[in-house]
């Protein structure tokens, strides 16, 4: 696609990387638990129907339960201790999608990922950090992204 169609789509889109264990609020979340943190996260972001989303894992253990309650989303895992961050800061460095969609909505509390939220701010991107209250770090508030919360009783935090 070139820099014209890329612009020309860019305020009706968005994307969406979301780390799975983290909104869920456990290591090996269920299909269940997927399903009910997708139903919370598309009822407070309200995502357009040309959005991307990408769920990143920390283990293969939990790619079903991924796939299958979040469906029509690109699912990836890397093994370890922080593998959905650490896929969730190549895709933000990597990419460059603050060219590309007008908002970027990074579904995670994590304190590692703040740098990377800051960067792409700093290069123009605009963030939306999404998490559960106990989940989100000191960092991550003081990104310059709005913030946002995911009850995880699957309603929503005023």
């Amino acid at each position: 696609m070139n820099q014209k169609s890329k612009a020309a789509l860019k305020p009706s889109r968005s994307v969406h990387l979301i780390d799975i264990e983290n909104i869920c609020g456990a290591s090996n979340p269920t299909t269940e638990q997927v399903v009910q943190a997708r139903e919370s996260y598309l009822s407070l972001v309200k995502p357009g129907s040309l959005d991307q989303f990408f769920i990143r894992v920390s283990s293969r253990s939990n790619l079903a339960a991924a796939s299958f309650g979040w469906p029509n989303a690109r699912v990836q895992c890397k093994e370890g201790h922080d593998g959905a961050d650490i896929l969730i800061a190549r895709d933000l460095l990597d990419n460059k999608f603050e060219q590309t969609f007008k908002t970027i909505y990074l579904a995670s509390g994590d304190g590692g990922l703040a740098p990377f939220a800051k960067h792409v701010v700093s290069r123009g991107g605009t963030v939306a950090v999404i998490s559960l209250p106990q989940a989100l770090s000191m960092q991550m508030r003081f990104t310059g992204a709005k913030v946002l919360y995911l009850n995880a009783g699957n309603g929503l935090v005023p």
